[in-house]
């Protein structure tokens, strides 16, 4: 009889925000020598399946991650780019000790939005989630700069990209109508972050903001938190911080769609503040 190879649990998950740095935080952690990674950069498993589709094939994703066994160093593919949508994925190589304790996880930023807490919850109840916020105006327009560039590489969305002010026009209308909006409605924060945090509990969802993790004193503190919330020994980041993956040449909004943009957010960051009891600087 076979003996069943046992892998690894994810000790640590990064739901999202998609379009907040969370592909660089990632890499932020598998610095730490005492990370190991997915076997695939964003498994997006939990948002692109349905539940039974996840209960028959959960054991796919619990693959993904390293084996408990020691077997050598750890080999995977990932994309090593650090401007969005410009490199193949290349072959990486982790070292792994047989005398080290780790730990591992994985980064799929949709998790935020697209699953329900209780989902995830099922099959990873003791993983510890982190949650990246960026001021959503500016998420907003990443995010549709994002679908520019996969409709530009020839992918089929399912839906019309125009230019950004016109698209913004339409989902403030479709939102005052009650309906769902692709750009507008995740960075609706505060909608969805009580949601985790009712079914994981406060220790186990660390809430941090992409904005601190640009600046290189308060993103050395995030990860000294980090290492404490995931228990992990002290380790110098100081390299890796200067680097950002994922990340698209800068660009601009013009002023009257970024105004329009702020005053549709407006309420719902003064929500946000007040339910995490913290003043948060999107101004």
């Amino acid at each position: 009889m076979a003996v069943r190879t046992r892998h690894m649990r994810p000790g640590f998950f990064i739901i999202g925000a998609n379009k907040c740095g969370t592909s660089s935080l990632y890499r932020y952690l598998l610095a730490n020598p005492h990370v190991l990674p997915c076997a695939k950069k964003e498994p997006n498993f939990f948002g692109q399946h349905p539940a039974d589709y996840v209960a028959n094939h959960i054991d796919d994703y619990f693959s993904l991650f390293p084996t408990c066994e020691y077997r050598g160093p750890l080999t995977f593919m990932w994309e090593a780019s650090d401007e969005a949508g410009t490199s193949k994925p290349t072959t990486i190589v982790v070292e792994r000790r047989p005398d080290t304790h780790y730990i591992t996880g994985e980064a799929s930023a949709n998790t935020f939005h697209d699953v329900a807490p209780s989902m995830l919850h099922r099959y990873l109840p003791d993983t510890r989630l982190i949650v990246l916020l960026r001021n959503p105006v500016d998420r907003a327009y990443s995010h549709h700069r994002m679908y520019q560039r996969f409709r530009a590489a020839g992918h089929d969305l399912g839906m019309e990209i125009g230019d950004f002010a016109t698209d913004i026009r339409a989902e403030i209308a479709a939102h005052e109508r009650g309906r769902r909006t692709e750009y507008l409605g995740p960075g609706i924060y505060v909608e969805l972050l009580p949601r985790w945090i009712a079914t994981y509990g406060t220790h186990r969802v660390k809430v941090l903001f992409t904005e601190d993790l640009g600046r290189p004193r308060t993103a050395q503190e995030i990860m000294l938190e980090l290492e404490e919330y995931l228990g992990l020994p002290a380790h110098d980041y100081a390299d890796v911080l200067t680097r950002r993956f994922n990340h698209a040449k800068p660009a601009s909004i013009d002023p009257a769609t970024r105004s329009a943009l702020a005053d549709f957010y407006r309420p719902h960051n003064a929500r946000l503040q007040e339910y995490l009891g913290r003043e948060i600087d999107w101004n």
